[in-house]
């Protein structure tokens, strides 16, 4: 399926005027290849369907162009009849009126204007805008999209560059500037573009998107959660629209950032730069981008129109939305024929929700909550993530779409905002995190124990863990420290105060200075444990001591630690459990066996290795498991 989609207007437009306009284009759009059309329902503080929440909060419930009628049901009629799904598009957003400051809404309720550094109503490019930051204006907007969820058969909802918007200018009410204050003890920044201030106010809106996604998916799962920003970063730094967070924490099931150029080069260009520096090859399904086909005097080309969606296809982007459908009317139908002649030629498919779906945490969110328990079976702690893991060391890490952080046991993030890669429990206090595809080490306070960033890592043990730069693996402590410089082939933990260590594909043993212990003459090692360690010479396994000494030659076929006075070791193709004196105390029955712990052992019968890595993690699969007790 492809996503072929129009933005329908009320201004510059003649579709809104009649059921007879209405159904005309309708036909035209299915005839064209379209499959989805995205009409208009909130510009200057009206509606174009009958709203009840307008009624009660401002006294008019249509705007008085419609007043006796409802577009919105018109058009949903007229395209169901020829197969074209309908996604309402919420255009002004967080703008209350064009060039009439305020409009009727701050007439009644000037506490929600949103005001400038000097106090003043905020006016950008001529809209005036609603305080998108205040609760009571959040309510409101949102309670304009759930009339629409309810009270119509509809594919989706859309917003734009002014859902969720504020432009970076303001912020600067009351309600804001004592809410800033309490958090950082000292005012807003005059200077809007400060980047904190930003980052601050930008999360606002993304914790209101997610309160908003859950709300509308309550309502009904299958509705698509569509957003048209202006491209990114700009519109983050000038309308605190972060839509890198938005896609990154799940925010959206689709995103048409508005690639308005009038160049194709310049289009190509910012394509390339999404998809090298904002999607990745997981999210890059919610990616249609918007086209712009009319502005003013302007109309695109057919070539340019062209030569764009043929680019979208050709780096794997399933469609477009088109602004606006008067474009394609113009000069006969000029843009209407070459589509229908050439990318549109072939059927897009029937719009399908539930296959868009597919992409995104919907389904994780639709009573979906995780709840932790405490030993006496009492509730403890209930959260609202799409993964929660269990608690290590007073802290849990937690997921949202792509992005991990961690909670306390009162269940509070750790850090302001979710933004890890991944996310490894805590250990010795510390826990291994993927930041900006790096490897970085946090405290329990969410700040990072040094700046160092890493290639590779792997989590504390006995107070070092290794990690890896520009391929070479060394040490750090936990005072963020680098006693022993990356300089091995590959490393193991920690234990026992020694550490295993490859130099020119052979194992040794260092201390915790950096110093060789034990010679670099195995072809593996293992991790010490209860004083011994299994080894490799040649094809066979043996145990040594800390001394180096062999005190069970090599003589096994693969094998594991020492845990509770005994050993998982393999002959042949089976894996029975030795004592310190090389006996067999359980005989050779498995196909694999791991530790004791706590008087019990992981065993598979009938399974297969598929690989061992170089940090001795096992991949096996088939076979059926089991636990074994000690003899």
């Amino acid at each position: 399926m492809e996503i072929r989609g129009i933005w329908l207007t009320t201004t510059a437009s003649q579709v809104f005027n009649s059921r007879r306009n209405i159904a005309e284009a309708m036909n035209f759009l299915a005839e064209t290849g379209f499959n989805v059309v995205f009409p208009v329902v909130w510009n200057n503080g009206l509606t174009t369907y009958p709203s009840r929440v307008m009624q009660n909060n401002f006294g008019v419930a249509i705007n008085p162009r419609f007043q006796g009628r409802d577009p919105l049901a018109e058009i949903i009629s007229e395209a169901k009849r020829v197969n074209l799904a309908v996604i309402p598009w919420f255009e002004y957003g967080f703008a209350s009126s064009f060039q009439r400051k305020g409009g009727a809404i701050i007439e009644k309720k000037p506490e929600w204007a949103a005001r400038d550094a000097a106090g003043n109503l905020l006016n950008k490019n001529g809209f005036d805008w609603l305080n998108a930051l205040d609760s009571e204006v959040q309510d409101f907007l949102l309670s304009l999209f759930v009339e629409v969820v309810k009270n119509y058969e509809i594919a989706g909802i859309q917003g734009d560059d002014r859902f969720p918007a504020l432009p970076s200018e303001g912020g600067y009410d009351q309600k804001t500037i004592a809410r800033y204050s309490q958090k950082f003890n000292q005012k807003p920044p005059e200077n809007f573009q400060d980047p904190l201030w930003l980052q601050w106010r930008a999360d606002i809106l993304s914790d209101f998107l997610n309160r908003f996604y859950r709300e509308i998916i309550s309502i009904n799962p299958d509705l698509i959660i569509s957003m048209s920003p202006s491209p990114y970063p700009w519109s983050y730094q000038n309308y605190l629209q972060d839509s890198q967070t938005w896609i990154d924490l799940g925010l959206v099931d689709l995103i048409h950032p508005q690639l308005y150029q009038r160049e194709f080069n310049f289009y190509q260009r910012d394509i390339d730069r999404l998809l090298s520096q904002q999607f990745s090859k997981e999210q890059l399904p919610q990616l249609i981008p918007g086209v712009l086909l009319k502005s003013g005097t302007y109309t695109i080309s057919p070539e340019h129109l062209i030569q764009a969606l043929k680019y979208n296809r050709s780096v794997g982007l399933q469609g477009e939305i088109l602004f606006f459908y008067e474009g394609l009317r113009d000069n006969n139908n000029a843009l209407a024929n070459v589509l229908k002649s050439s990318v549109y030629s072939q059927s897009a498919g029937k719009f399908d929700q539930k296959d868009i779906k597919k992409n995104t945490f919907t389904h994780r969110r639709v009573n979906g909550d995780y709840t932790y328990i405490n030993t006496s079976q009492e509730i403890k702690l209930k959260v609202k993530y799409d993964w929660a893991s269990p608690f290590y060391q007073g802290m849990a890490a937690v997921k949202m779409g792509y992005k991990w952080s961690y909670i306390d046991n009162t269940g509070k993030l750790i850090t302001d905002r979710m933004e890890f890669d991944s996310a490894e429990p805590f250990s010795e206090g510390i826990a291994l995190v993927k930041f900006k595809n790096k490897y970085r080490y946090i405290d329990k306070s969410g700040k990072f124990i040094s700046s160092w960033e890493f290639d590779d890592a792997t989590s504390f043990s006995s107070g070092m863990a290794s990690v890896n730069i520009a391929g070479k693996w060394g040490y750090i402590n936990p005072q963020g420290i680098m006693p022993i410089s990356p300089q091995f082939e590959a490393t193991k933990l920690f234990a026992e105060n020694l550490a295993a260590v490859k130099v020119a594909n052979k194992w040794g043993y260092i201390d915790r200075e950096g110093k060789i212990n034990i010679q670099l003459m195995f072809d593996d090692a293992g991790n010490f444990s209860e004083g011994l360690a299994f080894v490799k010479l040649g094809n066979k396994f043996g145990y040594i001591d800390q001394t180096g000494k062999f005190i069970i030659e090599p003589m096994f076929d693969d094998a594991g630690n020492f845990s509770e006075g005994l050993a998982p070791a393999k002959l042949g193709n089976k894996w029975g459990y030795i004592n310190q004196f090389a006996q067999f105390i359980i005989p050779t029955n498995f196909d694999f066996a791991q530790p004791f712990v706590e008087g019990v052992a992981l065993v598979n019968v009938g399974g297969e290795v598929k690989q061992d890595t170089q940090q001795g993690k096992v991949d096996f699969t088939g076979g059926k498991w089991g636990y074994i007790r000690k003899p």
